[in-house]
């Protein structure tokens, strides 16, 4: 047995797929490779300064000629670290963030999904019926084969016309081939 969706059940289905898609959304854009990057260059230059003056204390406390040479290199190899650091600061503004393409595809897909349920929406509530009645008050819009139909039915309608029914019908079939398929599957039934 299949179970009919009703109209508030459908509403809230949509408005919770929209929810989700964009809650995915702003989770995708909210990380940045550059500002990690930014950050954990502040943490390195930060604990290579605080190694660089525990280096200078424990040479300041020692006269050992092994202890002077090691934190003599320490204060070196960190004072290093710090200049790397620097460096990579001076050429952080160079790189740009670039999104996986599974992120991209999918804020692609949560996109379409919000369109198409924006849709349904605007159709399911009636506002689609009234934007196409909107749009056909501008004989722009009316479609052609509409336009046509409405001239020969005021053709026939008119008794000084020559027009008759049977042109009418002869011109729907000519010009449309759903409604001579529909057409003569009728007029088989009705032989």
């Amino acid at each position: 047995m299949s179970k009919r969706l009703t109209f508030q059940e459908l509403y809230i289905r949509i408005l919770c797929f929209c929810a989700l898609a964009i809650a995915l959304f702003l989770l995708m854009s909210c990380s940045s490779a550059v500002e990690s990057i930014n950050d954990e260059a502040s943490t390195i230059d930060k604990l290579a300064q605080s190694s660089e003056s525990r280096f200078v204390i424990i040479a300041d406390l020692s006269d050992d000629s092994t202890i002077q040479t090691e934190t003599e290199h320490g204060i070196i190899e960190q004072q290093s670290i710090q200049n790397s650091v620097s460096e990579i600061r001076q050429v952080l503004p160079r790189v740009e963030d670039k999104d996986p393409s599974w992120m991209v595809l999918l804020g692609r897909l949560s996109f379409a999904g919000i369109l198409i349920a924006i849709i349904i929406l605007i159709w399911q509530t009636g506002i689609g019926s009234l934007i196409r009645r909107l749009l056909y008050s501008v004989t722009f819009f009316i479609p052609r084969r509409s336009r046509r139909d409405a001239e020969m039915d005021l053709k026939i309608a008119d008794s000084e016309n020559d027009m008759t029914i049977r042109e009418v019908i002869a011109s729907k079939r000519s010009s449309d081939p759903a409604y001579n398929a529909a057409y003569t599957k009728l007029q088989g039934k009705k032989s």
